[in-house]
């Protein structure tokens, strides 16, 4: 298959700014150095991205493919082989450690934003009245070996309790700019672009289907959840993920922001929903960050919860089948070897569809495509940008 884009293009207008994060009732506030070190590292990202980018490719192409094809006979065959040829070169050293730096400084200067508010943010994120919305908390719950780690350097991940039983700060340091950071601005102020492209692509593809009680899977901190809420108001949703700290930080977010979601803390992989239970069951960037055990747990529970008629659908970055190049599919592996998501190549190399058709979903009803990328805007939630993003999904028949 064709090498194709994906949903964070280099194409997209590097124009974000920090002062277009979306804000709301319990996001952290910045002063004003916290908020020039946030453009400063939006800049970082793009000199990374925009500048640095195309001059590594340029460095692999007239240098590191011909020494490796003069050795071995022929070009790397495969992203591994790409990896092994450049991992001594001093440029790709550089930009590789600029670029996990960058991550985890951003991820400890926010932390400190958080921790120097972390009181106020938990006084804010109290519902005192005109509470919309469930918020259901299990303390026996068991987080999952994959989920052990600062997922992307992340600290203490999404799970940990640093502040007392009304903790918000995994959820207050999620949302406190780092995706808007790192996809400079591409998925919109509130981080909700994953979703207005899926729904973007339900109501162009499939108008007919309409749901009524919707599902999404490892939410964090609503990001995803809130837009089919919006599109659908009287529609249940509901969204799960196995921590605390984003959950109650979820629920807040969402009741102060006016939508009525249902948050509960419970591991995708078993619920505690009756069968035949939602329309639609999704979710957002969350497949990579399991396991392949884990996923196919996933995918029996989705078809288990699952009405006939109904839809599961997992956003996702596309596999690395669908990159020719060794070189394009090395730099989309990157992650799984320097920025603490080790179950990311590992995830783009699984058969999806065989390993659905094993858990009860019909082959002919699974299907994979690249859909167009949503970038919302205050005016306009379904504004289309520059990229793609892939999906995998299934109906249950």
């Amino acid at each position: 298959m064709k090498s194709r884009s994906s949903n964070l293009s280099k194409n997209i207008p590097f124009n974000a700014r920090w002062r277009d994060f979306g804000k709301h009732v319990v996001r952290v506030e910045n002063n004003h150095d916290e908020s020039a070190s946030q453009d400063f590292y939006l800049e970082m990202y793009r000199f990374l991205g925009s500048e640095l980018g195309p001059a590594r490719k340029k460095i692999y192409e007239s240098k590191i493919k011909k020494e490796f094809k003069n050795k071995n006979g022929h070009n790397p065959k495969n992203r591994h082989q790409v990896r092994k040829a450049v991992k001594n070169n001093p440029f790709f050293q550089f930009w590789g450690h600029m670029r996990s730096n960058i991550n985890q400084e951003m991820f400890f200067n926010n932390q400190m934003i958080v921790e120097r508010q972390i009181e106020e943010l938990k006084e804010k994120a109290k519902i005192k009245k005109n509470n919309k919305g469930k918020l259901t908390l299990n303390s026996d719950i068991k987080i999952p070996k994959y989920q052990s780690l600062d997922m992307h350097w992340m600290p203490g991940s999404y799970y940990s309790e640093k502040s007392g039983d009304d903790d918000v700060s995994a959820g207050a340091l999620y949302d406190s700019g780092g995706i808007y950071l790192m996809t400079n601005g591409a998925l919109g102020p509130f981080n909700d672009g994953a979703a207005y492209s899926l729904i973007n692509y339900l109501k162009t593809k499939h108008p007919e289907f309409k749901p009524k009680n919707i599902l999404d899977l490892g939410c964090t901190v609503g990001h995803n959840t809130q837009p089919f809420k919006d599109i659908w108001p009287n529609a249940s949703v509901t969204g799960i993920d196995i921590g605390a700290p984003v959950l109650r930080y979820a629920h807040a977010r969402s009741s102060k922001m006016g939508y009525s979601i249902d948050y509960s803390q419970q591991n995708a992989e078993k619920t505690n929903f009756n069968d035949s239970n939602f329309d639609l069951v999704v979710s957002t960037m969350f497949l990579h960050e399991t396991s392949k055990s884990a996923i196919k747990n996933i995918l029996k529970e989705s078809y288990r919860i699952l009405k006939p008629g109904g839809l599961m659908i997992h956003v996702e970055q596309p596999p690395f089948s669908f990159f020719d190049d060794p070189y394009d599919q090395f730099i989309r592996d990157w992650d799984t070897h320097n920025n603490n998501e080790p179950f990311w190549g590992p995830m783009h190399d699984l058969d999806l569809k065989d390993m659905a058709s094993n858990s009860g979903f019909a082959k002919e009803d699974l299907f994979e495509k690249m859909i167009p990328l949503v970038k919302p805007t205050s005016k306009n939630k379904f504004s289309l940008s520059i990229g793609e993003w892939y999906i995998f999904a299934g109906w249950k028949k």
